[in-house]
């Protein structure tokens, strides 16, 4: 199936209302398109251009992501006035267009003359309905609006989203002008002309975060703003987006529809977006999902992910042959979308592996759209997963001509892995060279162990040594073969190391973007060998970095010594699992200790080695310093991550503008404390 060919035969019908003489194909349209976040005009061109293919193959109704005018993630630039009115006014060129079709869209409105609570313009992040070039009006509303606009009921305070910095939201119009907040839920009546008679059709519009719902109260029950539309009379309800991508939100999304539409007997068609954005400490990856459901909730039809589509639906059918192959190309029976045996349509979920490469793909052709698409990369390989990893993933995003590749070895790096490095970049077809800086790291090693102070001498440890060696490879040479070169370089770093400030500020902690950084290790070697299985088809990255051979290390010192099995001082696997837990869940290590403390640890952080653990831990004593340990690592690192350079999220909570981090003293509940003196009192 071509996408965004294909009208697919939606039947909502078992709801509690039929369309008056709506018995005939009635399209409505989703337009999944690509935004880019601060250029409104180019936006604009791409809309002109669905709503163009959306009345050509007969859509009665297209509708587009929330704030897809002006994008998503502007940060404070939603301050400047000038701007917000810009975007705003595009609104009206967007309703010039919607000539013979109702066209539904997000962008932000203001109220002129009127303040927010920041004591700039007062902005709405809002709904847009237009039709026939004028916008939509609803007179029974309880106050004023702009015509065609409904402003966004619940703003998401959590993670990388600060609607409430920014936009003011209809649960505080309601309150400030002492009307039920339900009461705004006033339909739109789209007019129809059907077999000779006029009718309508009534529309209800919910924003993104509105769906999601059950963590919402107003006088003590949940913001169900779905049930609202139901019971004001609306036919139909479309939900616009801006949902960020991450490791299982297609599944959670789709229950949390399951859940939300058992209160309401309505349709519901949901568009999202594709591409990325940035809040500029983190890039945020989109991959569409625009779905419609029937009103039990179960799934009629989904966009392929991860592309521009447009999503056609069949409003009107009542069964699966209700659109006429010969008169819409590749007409697919909505039925046979969801036929196992059939053809599996676009929209099929992929593997998460898949997901995730896509998602990094994504976020680097990101960055490089900022740059105009210009920007060649920059990659230092080492011969280790992490590096190779990152490494074919620009090759995928850019091209073989746009990545180039340094290799930067001292004594302490084995030929294995310069071998590796070798070999990696002969596979890809990129560009490399090596360039030791053994002599660059004895003259600075012997230069700084002359100096000290009278009253601070310095103890020149093997860590010194380590760290002279790092900086020497990212602050020098990488960054100045940048420089000369015209590139972009990247930092290599998996979120282990970024947790726990494995990495040297000013030496691994540098570069342009971070690729990998919200991906744990053991995810960096899932993701290695599915590239190899899936995508080469081939082994480029080295077997010998996936089977356990060459054992994850820094090649830094002889404490890293890979020939004779020295490696990283983590215990992967394990600290990554403990990890995931503080990071995602925000479980502390009073949780962890209790899950201990029951017997519960292993299975509870989804980690079940029990011989190692016995090996690494004898005692509850050797148990909680390694977890101190880790908890004192995690929090005083946090100086690093700071300074790090933009990180592309992939999982339910990453370092940057997403998990929100100050530098405090290191601090132990009271309950942790009374939990681990009764453990260490057992012996």
């Amino acid at each position: 199936m071509a996408p965004g060919t294909a009208p697919v035969a939606c039947d909502p019908l078992g709801s509690k209302r039929g369309i008056e003489g709506l018995d005939s194909p009635f399209l409505i349209a989703l337009a999944q398109m690509e935004v880019q976040a601060g250029r409104p005009d180019r936006n604009v061109e791409r809309m002109l251009r669905f709503i163009d293919r959306a009345r050509t193959q007969g859509a009665a109704i297209v509708a587009f992501p929330e704030l897809c005018i002006p994008g998503y993630f502007l940060g404070d630039l939603w301050e400047i006035d000038a701007l917000v009115e810009d975007c705003a006014r595009f609104s009206q060129v967007i309703c010039e267009a919607s000539e013979g079709i109702t066209v539904v869209f997000g962008n932000v409105a203001f109220q002129a003359g009127v303040g927010g609570e920041d004591g700039r313009l007062r902005k709405f992040n809002a709904a847009w309905v237009c039709h026939d070039g004028s916008f939509v009006e609803r007179p029974s509303l309880p106050a004023p609006l702009p015509d065609g606009v409904q402003p966004k009921t619940l703003h998401p305070n959590y993670r990388i989203f600060d609607d409430d910095r920014h936009f003011h939201s209809l649960r505080k119009i309601a309150a400030e002008t002492g009307t039920a907040l339900f009461d705004w839920m006033v339909p739109w009546e789209i007019p129809l002309t059907i077999a000779g008679g006029r009718t309508s059709i009534r529309l209800g519009v919910q924003l993104c975060e509105d769906l999601w719902h059950l963590d919402y109260r107003d006088r003590g029950a949940p913001v169900d703003t779905l049930q609202a539309w139901d019971r004001a009379g609306a036919d139909l309800v479309i939900n616009l987006s801006a949902s960020p991508w991450t490791q299982g939100k297609n599944d959670k999304r789709n229950r949390v529809v399951r859940e939300a539409m058992a209160g309401s007997r309505l349709p519901l068609f949901y568009v999202n977006l594709v591409g990325a954005q940035n809040n500029g400490k983190n890039v945020l990856v989109f991959d569409g999902g625009s779905s419609a459901y029937r009103p039990d909730g179960s799934l009629a039809g989904e966009a392929a992910s991860w592309q521009e589509d447009l999503l056609l639906l069949d409003l009107a059918a009542s069964g699966s042959s209700a659109i006429d192959a010969s008169d819409r190309e590749s007409a697919l029976p909505f039925e046979a979308a969801l036929d196992p045996s059939a053809p599996a349509p676009c929209g099929t979920p992929r593997q998460e592996m898949d997901d995730i490469a896509q998602a990094i793909i994504v976020g680097l052709r990101h960055f490089d759209a900022i740059h105009d698409r210009k920007g060649r990369y920059l990659v230092g390989v080492s011969g280790g997963v992490d590096s190779s990893v990152v490494a074919c993933l620009l090759q995928i995003a850019f091209g073989p001509q746009r990545v180039f590749a340094v290799n930067l070895p001292t004594r302490f790096n084995a030929d294995l892995t310069k071998e590796n490095a070798r070999i990696l970049c002969a596979e890809l077809g990129i560009e490399s060279i090596v360039c030791p800086i053994e002599d660059l790291y004895r003259n600075l090693s012997a230069r700084l162990s002359e100096i000290g102070f009278e009253g601070a001498p310095g103890n020149q440890t093997v860590q010194v040594e380590e760290n002279i060696q790092a900086r020497i490879r990212g602050a020098d040479m990488l960054a100045g073969i940048a420089a000369k070169c015209g590139l972009f370089f990247t930092n290599n770093g998996n979120k282990t190391e970024t947790a726990l400030g494995y990495a040297t500020l000013y030496g691994d902690v540098n570069g342009a973007i971070a690729p990998i950084a919200d991906l744990y290790k053991p995810q960096v070697l899932a993701l290695a060998e599915h590239l190899n299985r899936s995508h080469f088809r081939r082994e480029v990255i080295p077997a010998n970095l996936l089977d356990g051979t060459v054992p994850p290390s820094a090649e830094l010192s002889a404490d890293h010594d890979i020939t004779c099995g020295r490696g990283d001082p983590i215990k992967y696997g394990y600290h990554d699992a403990l990890l995931t837990e503080m990071i995602e869940y925000r479980y502390h290590l009073v949780d962890l200790l209790r899950w201990y403390c029951a017997g519960e640890l292993q299975d509870r952080i989804g980690w079940r080695d029990e011989e190692r653990f016995r090996q690494w831990f004898p005692d509850h004593r050797s148990f909680v310093e390694d977890l101190e340990e880790l908890a004192l690592a995690l929090r005083r690192n946090c100086f690093k991550r700071i300074q790090a350079p933009p990180i592309i999220v992939l999982s339910k909570r990453a370092f940057g503008f997403d998990l929100r981090e100050s530098q405090l003293p290191a601090w132990w509940p009271q309950r942790y404390m009374e939990l681990k003196k009764r453990l260490l009192e057992e012996g």
